[in-house]
């Protein structure tokens, strides 16, 4: 398998005796198999072992795309482990584990394996989009639920509670992420999950959810105002649409993500809203729902076709409210498309 092959020449390359693999979306996209209880990815330069508790041993047995070991206690694990020296760990690997390592299966050097995963993952394969795509499809279902459900004096979690069901009837596992809804007051929260507070006429609302699909996420934000709109609301809307527009319409191969991050932003700033946009412009989206790159001014990582983020500018003013529209989109060869796809104008 090609993602194995290149943590092999990588911990060749170290002279390192082997790599272990413990984070569960790492575990998924090198195995095809996700346990409850986790298990241990074991990479040699010639050779891989998928090792679990004895509890999902059947299990992982059954989906795993590499050979399966088992274990019944931590001693025992450690004890398979005793064989190496040296190991490449993922950086969130835990300060415990690395200790545990050290004592109890003697293993003395570490090296940091996370650019190389992070340079296998940050490009998807045509299936891995098919698959975030069907999780954008549910999203949009999900979303559409909402927009025919928000009412007055109706609570921000009973729409929730209406797009979580919404999504799981339509095939995800749960959702991507908790689901926020925010109004009046609250929309000026970034991540104002949904809350007991109930929708009042002439507020705006953000809606920001996204679906979990065989594994693979899904991010979409719209906003809302129940009833009619005023001046400085439309005002608002305006300027995020059109950043929102121009970042999707801009999008693609061969500029960075500061650049992208820019061209959204600016936007905001023409509209003299710069010191409301408060977060970066989007992120990537896979196994995990924030993932590479990051599509900010910190972040000079060069798109590339397959690459998945999102595009999601937002103007808050406390006490006030806050607009926020989101896609997720795939860089293409020749420029970016989306993904999610519910209507971006004003309801």
């Amino acid at each position: 398998m090609q993602r194995i092959k290149r943590i092999q020449e990588f911990i060749s390359e170290k002279e390192f005796d082997a790599a272990l693999i413990t984070r569960k979306e790492n575990l998924f996209y090198f195995t095809g198999s996700a346990p409850v209880l986790g298990g241990y990815l074991l990479i040699t330069p010639d050779d891989a072992v998928f090792i679990v508790p004895e509890l999902e041993y059947e299990e992982a047995k059954g989906t795993s795309s590499v050979p399966v070991e088992k274990f019944k206690t931590s001693a025992e694990l450690f004890e398979r482990l005793r064989n190496y020296s040296s190991m490449a760990l993922e950086g969130k690997t835990s300060f415990g584990f690395v200790s545990s390592l050290k004592e109890k299966a003697g293993i003395k050097k570490f090296e940091a394996i996370d650019d190389v995963i992070k340079e296998l993952r940050i490009v998807k394969t045509p299936g891995e989009i098919e698959l975030i795509e069907a999780a954008c499809g549910i999203a949009d279902m999900a979303m559409m639920a909402a927009l025919e459900d928000i009412s007055e004096g109706k609570r921000e979690r009973e729409i929730a509670a209406r797009m979580e069901y919404v999504m799981k009837m339509n095939g995800a596992e749960k959702p991507a992420f908790d689901t926020i809804i925010a109004s009046g007051w609250r929309s000026a929260l970034p991540h104002g999950v949904a809350s007991d507070k109930r929708i009042e006429r002439g507020e705006l609302v953000v809606i920001d959810e996204g679906a979990l699909y065989r594994h693979y996420n899904s991010d979409t934000t719209r906003t809302i105002v129940v009833g009619s709109p005023n001046k400085k609301q439309k005002d608002i809307y305006e300027a995020v649409l059109e950043a929102q527009k121009k970042g999707v319409r801009e999008a693609g191969p061969g500029m960075t993500a500061k650049e992208l991050d820019t061209i959204v932003r600016n936007v905001i700033k023409e509209y003299g809203y710069g010191e409301n946009f408060i977060h970066s412009t989007g992120h990537g989206v896979g196994l995990e729902i924030h993932e590479w790159p990051r599509v900010s001014q910190q972040d000079d990582t060069v798109l590339k076709p397959g690459m998945v983020v999102t595009i999601e500018p937002g103007i808050y003013i406390p006490k006030f409210g806050g607009v926020r529209i989101e896609d997720t989109i795939v860089i293409t060869k020749s420029g970016a498309r989306r993904l999610t796809k519910t209507e971006r104008e004003l309801i």
